[in-house]
């Protein structure tokens, strides 16, 4: 049997210094305070973690420097979808060959694909490493939305194919796609926005790879952690915080930039670069300010 993945994982943004270069004394210190604050693992080169701004030769460096300053500590999953498969395959191996927990593959976005056409391409590149592959659905991005027919023959097909973070707002969908845990038990299945955390995991979900852990872990931990141990009352709690914190979405375009800034502000204590097209705002500060103070973030602690 192969690992299961479980817990929350925050989907890593990539921090970057004035000339667009990657910061990495910044993003080391936020790999720090993630893992002091409890996650079960971190996700980089995700889509909040800005990989389609990246060349090829940059994640790999960005990811090899990532993995061993990790050390360990806790599971690192890598992104390394494309449009490209052999890119894909590619960048697969390389997170093999530094160490890596396993890779997240979102499918070829631009043109849209057959079932089997997406079958063949999941399966070229599961074929072509040994450590565990989750499944990366994100319709929103892609244009297209991976059936749950398709996940569970792939899941069934493919050992190291061992779960999928479904980025989608219907619940019917995750709660298809948890069902493949019934045939498969070591099938892991993230929700990615942090509203259907916890009906997922009322569902069976094993976690979340969400975006509102990369800036205030302390609370989807928490949401998690009471939940498995059955403290419902906490559990709610906690939910009610994480349901405040979805405007943080509605700041900016793209998502990932607001997200950035709440790292900014309440991780680092300072600003970092950014990697054009995006540019600092003054006007994002002062709106992610805002929420962050309305919401009592900068005074949140968590109850034990």
């Amino acid at each position: 049997m192969t690992y299961k993945f479980k817990g929350i994982i925050p989907p890593v943004v990539t921090l970057f210094n004035e000339d667009g270069d990657f910061d990495w004394e910044s993003n080391y210190l936020l790999a720090d305070h993630l893992i002091q604050r409890g996650v079960h693992g971190l996700l980089y080169m995700g889509s909040t973690g800005e990989f389609s701004s990246l060349t090829i030769e940059e994640r790999k460096t960005f990811t090899e420097k990532m993995v061993r300053y990790i050390d360990g500590r806790v599971p690192v999953l890598i992104g390394t979808g494309s449009t490209s498969l052999k890119e894909t395959v590619y960048l697969s191996q390389h997170a093999e060959s530094i160490g890596a927990s396993g890779v997240l593959v979102v499918n070829p976005f631009y043109w849209k694909y057959t079932e089997r056409q997406l079958y063949d391409y999941y399966t070229s590149v599961a074929r072509s490493i040994d450590i565990p592959l989750i499944i990366y659905n994100i319709p929103l991005l892609t244009g297209q939305d991976l059936s749950p027919e398709l996940v569970l023959r792939l899941a069934l097909d493919q050992e190291n194919i061992v779960g999928i973070k479904d980025t989608t707002e219907k619940l019917e969908h995750i709660r298809q796609l948890i069902r493949i845990a019934e045939k498969r038990e070591d099938f892991s299945v993230f929700a990615a926005f942090d509203d259907l955390l916890l009906p997922s995991l009322q569902m069976g979900a094993a976690g979340g790879i969400n975006g509102t852990a990369v800036f205030l872990p302390e609370l989807s931990v928490q949401l998690f952690e009471s939940f498995m141990a059955g403290q419902y009352e906490e559990t709610l709690r906690v939910n009610e915080s994480i349901l405040k914190l979805m405007a943080i979405y509605e700041l900016s375009q793209s998502l990932f930039i607001a997200i950035k800034e709440a790292v900014h502000q309440l991780i680092l204590g300072r600003h970092t670069g950014w990697r054009l097209p995006v540019k600092e705002c003054d006007d994002l500060k002062n709106k992610v300010r805002l929420f962050l103070n309305k919401n009592n973030i900068y005074t949140y602690k968590v109850k034990k």
